[in-house]
């Protein structure tokens, strides 16, 4: 997650458009003070609603355990493994390189 201050962030913007088309959640603050949360419009968010979209977004970046995201989505643990599933992401932590390596190791 990024944290860009007013002033950086008007001298800084092409750096700031450019890290969120690439999907990153970002916070702007003033003198230190958080003001606003930013994340990716996408289809995540488009399909998730906005609370859920944090939640993913914000497991994905490995800022919040797999139980918090899934209060912040408001939604029973099993629930949000399952939406996480919908927009491919593990649970497990494993990619699938990982998971044939590990099977070529046996």
């Amino acid at each position: 997650m990024l944290a860009f201050g007013i002033r950086n962030l008007r001298e800084n913007i092409g750096s700031y458009a450019a890290q969120a088309e690439a999907g990153a959640i970002s916070i702007i603050t003033r003198n230190g003070t958080p003001l606003t949360v930013n994340i990716p419009f996408d289809e995540t968010l488009l399909k998730l609603g906005v609370h859920k979209a944090l939640a993913v977004k914000l497991y994905q970046e490995e800022v919040l355990s797999l139980n918090k995201a899934a209060r912040l989505a408001e939604l029973p643990m099993d629930k949000f493994v399952a939406v996480l599933g919908s927009v491919g992401t593990s649970v497990f932590g494993y990619d699938a390189d990982d998971v044939k390596k590990e099977l070529g190791e046996f």
